[in-house]
């Protein structure tokens, strides 16, 4: 199968087949789930979610329908074409602190810990990463640059060029020129021409999921108690694996019981309404989100690829023709993010302050994602445009590990505290 590494000079790859890691990573997912059990009046809906995030399911049922499975990473990799072509797309992204140190047998130290949690799974031969038959990787960073060069050692390896500045009327042909040579591998491995007719149901797919996650938002921000930001991440990132078809499904019949259970009565924040911004939070790294929780206050709101980002925007043909909606699923991959991969953040910027009024947030957490240099570069600019437009903000530097617990709830309490 097509590689874009002719693999000249590679590394061996490191494999550790059951590796005590993924016994690690199973418990850090039942330990996370019980704790998000354990909150009252919880929609009994959600335990559907839950079980996907295990994985164990999913996994099965992928080897029976036997089609290609296309991991991706990233926001920018175009799932409509993926699936339109008759193959799964699995977003690869790992929140897991339990696969790091294994990746570092392969990988440097002073690496995004988003990179070495996902090779790690490799490495462990586990998780996700064991149904895949590619992966794709943007070059929205340098740490996915080089880390599809690491995986390219296990499968085989697509990048897409992203380019570094958005505008896309001056990019719109390379952009688009990138996604037709994606098309064309994912064509070539599934052995599925795409056309007009696969690729309109794939987009009306993803118009449904995002119309039913905005139901969903619009619920929660007259609600905000309604459900808790874990588990609406859980619910977002749940469908990085779930049919989509099934998923939708299932979080319309969510939006219905929020619905009725909103018609009875008010669900309020409680405490401070606070907004996150930042690095990604990754199943099952929501530390800072559950001491928020444990502290009395709400995260009302966030803007992460992980989170409400992912599933808010959804392509929009103008025609309904092959070119028409290819171009829309460039367009939808490329303008609507506020990813700090561009060369500024004048977007970014305003979708928070956007996002902040809208939400009635009190407060920002800036979440500094250790070792992630395009979200460390940009929160001085961030913070001081958040500071001019008195929203108090909140920086905290940290990995994916649990030491720092109590530092991050002394540091969030005090914060909480001096909000007015």
């Amino acid at each position: 199968m097509q590689t874009d590494f002719n693999q000249r000079y590679r590394r061996e790859p490191l494999k550790r087949p059951g590796d005590k890691s993924l016994d690690k990573v199973r418990a850090a997912t039942a330990g996370l789930t019980e704790r998000l059990r354990q909150a009252p009046d919880r929609l009994a809906g959600l335990s559907y979610y839950e079980d996907l995030m295990d994985g164990h399911k999913r996994l099965q049922e992928l080897k029976i329908l036997k089609k290609k499975v296309v991991g991706t990473f990233c926001y920018f990799v175009p799932e409509e074409i993926i699936q339109a072509v008759g193959a799964v797309p699995l977003r690869l992204c790992s929140g897991h602190s339990e696969t790091i140190t294994t990746a570092e047998e392969l990988m440097p130290r002073d690496i995004c810990p988003l990179a070495k949690s996902s090779l790690g799974f490799f490495v462990a031969d586990g998780g996700w990463a064991k149904a895949c038959d590619v992966a794709v990787l943007p070059t929205s960073c340098d740490a996915k640059t080089k880390l599809g060069e690491y995986l390219s050692d296990y499968l085989p390896v697509w990048m897409l060029n992203l380019p570094k500045i958005k505008d896309y009327q001056v990019y719109k042909k390379q952009w688009l020129e990138e996604i037709k040579r994606l098309t064309g591998k994912l064509e070539a491995l599934t052995g599925v021409k795409l056309t007009a007719h696969n690729l309109k149901s794939a987009v009306r797919l993803h118009q449904r999921r995002s119309e039913a996650y905005r139901k969903l938002y619009e619920i929660r921000l007259k609600h905000p108690g309604i459900i808790a930001h874990q588990d609406l991440l859980m619910l977002v990132q749940s469908s990085f694996y779930d049919d989509i078809e099934r998923w939708t499904a299932r979080t319309e019949a969510l939006v219905r019981d929020m619905q009725v259970q909103t018609n009875r009565k008010s669900f309020p924040a409680k405490g401070k309404k606070l907004l996150v911004t930042g690095g990604p939070m990754i199943w099952p790294n929501y530390k800072i989100l559950n001491i928020v929780s444990e502290l009395g206050s709400t995260v009302v709101a966030d803007d992460m690829c992980v989170g409400h980002q992912w599933l808010w925007d959804y392509p929009e043909p103008d025609e309904w023709t092959l070119e028409g909606m290819l171009e829309a699923v460039a367009t939808r991959r490329f303008f609507p993010t506020v990813c700090p991969c561009f060369t500024n953040s004048y977007d970014r910027i305003d979708k928070i302050l956007t996002l902040a009024k809208e939400t009635g947030a009190e407060g920002v957490i800036y979440h500094d994602l250790r070792l992630c240099q395009l979200f460390d570069m940009e929160k001085d600019l961030v913070n001081k445009v958040l500071k001019e437009n008195k929203i108090p903000v909140l920086t905290l530097h940290s990995d994916y590990g649990q030491e720092d617990v109590e530092q991050l709830r002394t540091r969030i309490e005090a914060f909480l505290e001096m909000i007015l």
